[in-house]
């Protein structure tokens, strides 16, 4: 799959700006941890002049896929997608990637009634609002995390053969990174069902770099007039990373908390929500939202 990046690889100038937006980098201050560094081993995987091995494995591995690198980076290089690409290449895994890939594969629940709200959490939130809804909740997500890690998501493609044959006439996720798995099918970001959000008082609302364009502006629409910052990066909160890497979770979770300037937070993820509500005074959008109808 790097051979599809070739080009895209050798465009790399090595200037180092994307350096300064790495929060991963910013705290280990290793080459390797910086997106260069992982554009470097790219490249040497791809040429046959470094060999798969452990540090290897963990270099490409030790990256939340945030793109803020992306955002900085003056020959506007794909980075994640050459670190994506160069994953699926890999032959090994981390221990941690291992044991999340045999949890999410094992998972399983009934599919039924007409509606399905697709979460990647057991918070007790996602029973209360498919309650609401009055959906059936599906705690086990679309699998995601299992091509982040750099594999084919055959958790999906089960998911949705489990749906279509439960006749299961619309899908409601959250997390925007589902969308592509339920194209075929009637899905609804929940999102667009949320009328609008119950706070007082001044809050950062928390919504990762990587979140796509009309997610982001949906989000800040339900909170036009209303006393809130937004904080647009990465929190460490994605399961395989916080898993595997959970010293820089951490220090990427107070990050978030120290640039919230002691205003409670709101996230726009589930993930994040669990990650960070263990450092500070933080709510989920779903805690808050009235939802129409």
């Amino acid at each position: 799959m790097l051979e599809k990046y070739h080009k895209e690889i050798l465009t790399c100038t090595g200037c180092a700006f994307c350096k300064k937006a790495c929060q991963v980098y910013f705290h280990t201050r290793k080459e390797k941890d910086s997106p260069k560094g992982r554009i470097m081993i790219s490249y040497g995987l791809l040429t046959g002049e470094l060999k798969e091995d452990a540090s290897i494995i963990e270099s490409l591995q030790k990256c939340a896929l945030c793109r803020l690198c992306e955002s900085v980076c003056p020959s506007m290089i794909k980075i994640t997608d050459i670190i994506r690409a160069a994953r699926h290449d890999l032959k090994g895994m981390l221990p941690e990637h291992e044991r999340i890939l045999r949890e999410i594969e094992a998972w399983d629940e009934p599919v039924e009634g007409e509606i399905l709200l697709v979460m990647n959490s057991r918070n007790e939130i996602v029973d209360e609002i498919a309650k609401k809804l009055h959906a059936t909740a599906w705690h086990g997500g679309c699998g995601a995390a299992i091509e982040r890690m750099g594999r084919e998501n055959r958790f999906a493609e089960k998911l949705i053969k489990k749906i279509k044959e439960a006749g299961i006439k619309q899908v409601i996720y959250y997390e925007p990174y589902c969308r592509k798995y339920f194209e075929d099918l009637n899905a609804v970001n929940i999102i667009d069902m949320i009328e609008d959000v119950e706070i007082n008082g001044s809050y950062a609302v928390h919504i990762p770099y990587d979140f796509d364009d009309e997610f982001v502006e949906k989000v800040k629409s339900l909170f036009k007039g209303k006393d809130v910052m937004y904080i647009h990066e990465c929190c460490g909160g994605r399961i395989e990373f916080r898993e595997a890497f959970p010293e820089e979770a951490e220090k990427m979770a107070n990050d978030v908390i120290q640039k919230s300037k002691g205003r409670k937070i709101i996230t726009t993820s589930l993930e994040c929500y669990e990650h960070l509500k263990k450092y500070g005074n933080v709510v989920d959008l779903l805690h808050i939202a009235k939802f129409k109808g």
